[in-house]
């Protein structure tokens, strides 16, 4: 059975519905899903049913925290599973998945790879075509630090900075690799169980695209917490 351990890492919070994978009933059995929003202004609604280990784990998870199966769920940087509690506060760590997470839809292969629907590598810059589900993290607004906010308790926040944990010459790095990307303004980018890093980037008045940034090193990253 899945154990349950509040999870003491980054929690994602306000994030979009395409930031996330979900496990729901399609033609009456639970898949892994997610949805998928094209450059054409489509949106997809992508499942697989190769994943049935995994499906057990969050549903196992799922009826043990409300009592109902299905759900979303995240996968972090470092391959552990997490799902929301029912208080709007805490996160579950439920275990660690490492096989990859592909969908087929209408010919294309969708995953959080770094390739494009031809497998192609894709190079920092590069429109990113992947899916949007990942773990968000802030590049600050003066390009010092990278963070993210972990809520202790009602009404209490916490900003947790990288230079807490590595040397400010090595969170350079990482940040050189943002901004090269996202700019000097700083804000939110994503990085997936693939170590993938994206992010939005603004262009024109309004439109924002998603763009592939690099690779993660997690020895330039924030520990891994259990």
């Amino acid at each position: 059975m899945t154990s349950l351990t509040i999870f003491k890492g980054n929690c994602p919070k306000n994030v979009s519905k395409t930031a996330k994978y979900s496990i729901r009933l399609v033609n009456n059995k639970p898949m892994i899903t997610i949805v998928y929003d094209t450059k054409e202004g489509e949106r997809w609604y992508p499942s697989t049913d190769n994943h049935i280990l995994l499906v057990e784990m969050v549903n196992n998870a799922k009826i043990k925290i409300s009592g109902k199966p299905n759900g979303i769920f995240y996968i972090n940087e470092y391959n552990q599973v997490i799902v929301p509690a029912n208080d709007n506060l805490n996160y579950y760590l439920i275990g660690e998945y490492i096989n990859p997470i592909k969908f087929e839809f209408e010919g294309k292969i969708i995953s959080g790879e770094p390739v494009d629907f031809d497998n192609n590598l894709l190079k920092p810059g590069d429109e990113w075509i992947g899916p949007r589900a990942g773990i968000p993290y802030i590049l600050s607004a003066d390009n010092k630090d990278i963070y993210y906010n972990k809520q202790l308790r009602p009404s209490v926040e916490k900003k947790v900075r990288l230079t807490q944990f590595i040397s400010e010459n090595r969170v350079a790095k990482v940040i050189s690799m943002i901004k090269n990307i996202k700019g000097q303004s700083g804000g939110r980018f994503y990085v997936n169980e693939y170590k993938s890093l994206f992010t939005p980037v603004k262009e024109g008045n309004s439109l924002y695209i998603y763009k592939y940034i690099g690779q993660l090193d997690l020895s330039n990253w924030f520990p891994k917490i259990d």
